[in-house]
C-alpha cells in the first residue's frame, strides 16, 4: 500500500469524511497544529486559517511531512488541494501522484511544472477566477489531467453547504481508481 497523505481544506480534519477511503492507512494534515476546531461558517474558518497558518506555512508543513514520511500520494481539498499542487513542483523523491479537488489558489502559481502525475478536479465555478480560463492555461502542461466538475466548491465536504452526495460517490470512485 502506498503511503498516502490527505491535506484538508480550511475547516480541518474534523470535516474530512473518512468514508472517502476504503482503508485506514493514511495520514491527515490540516492547518491547525492538531487543534480540533468546529467552525460556524466558512468566513470563520478562513479567518482562523489565515491567522493560524496561511498558504505558505501549510505548504511548508506538507513538504516537511512528505519528506519525513516518504509520502507517495497526496489528496488535497481546496486550500489543501492548492498545497498539493504546489508540492508537485518540489523535490520530494517519494512523491508519485497527486489529486487536487477545487484548488482555487493554484491560479497564483501558474509557473509550476509538475514533476509527478496530478489530477485536478475544479468546481464548476469559482467566485475569485474563471475556471474555464484557468483550465485553458493549465491544460497544455505536462503531467496534468484536469476536469471541471458539475458541482460547487466544497462538494466533497459533508459539512459544506455545497456538499453533493452524487458528487461524493462519483469522486470516491475516482479516488479509489487513482490509488491503484
Amino acid at each position: 500500500m502506498a503511503k498516502l497523505l490527505i491535506l484538508t481544506d480550511i475547516f480541518g480534519k474534523n470535516y474530512f469524511s473518512k468514508e472517502l477511503l476504503a482503508f485506514d492507512e493514511y495520514s491527515i494534515l490540516d492547518p491547525y497544529e492538531e487543534e480540533s476546531i468546529l467552525f460556524e461558517d466558512e468566513h470563520e474558518a478562513y479567518s482562523k486559517y489565515i491567522k493560524v497558518c496561511g498558504h505558505e506555512k501549510y505548504l511548508q508543513k506538507a513538504k516537511e511531512f512528505c519528506l519525513k514520511e516518504n509520502i507517495e500520494i497526496v489528496i488535497g481539498f481546496s486550500a489543501g488541494g492548492s498545497v498539493a499542487f504546489r508540492l508537485s513542483d518540489l523535490n520530494i523523491p517519494s512523491l508519485k501522484k497527486i489529486i487536487s479537488f477545487y484548488p482555487s489558489q493554484i491560479r497564483n502559481h501558474l509557473e509550476i511544472n509538475s514533476k509527478v502525475e496530478v489530477n485536478i478536479v475544479f468546481a464548476k465555478k469559482e467566485e475569485s477566477f474563471d475556471v474555464k480560463e484557468l483550465f485553458k492555461i493549465l491544460n497544455n502542461k505536462e503531467k496534468l489531467k484536469i476536469e471541471i466538475s458539475d458541482f460547487e466548491h466544497g462538494f466533497m465536504n459533508k459539512k459544506s453547504k455545497n456538499f453533493d452526495k452524487k458528487a461524493f460517490e462519483k469522486y470516491k470512485e475516482v479516488v479509489e481508481k487513482f490509488l491503484i
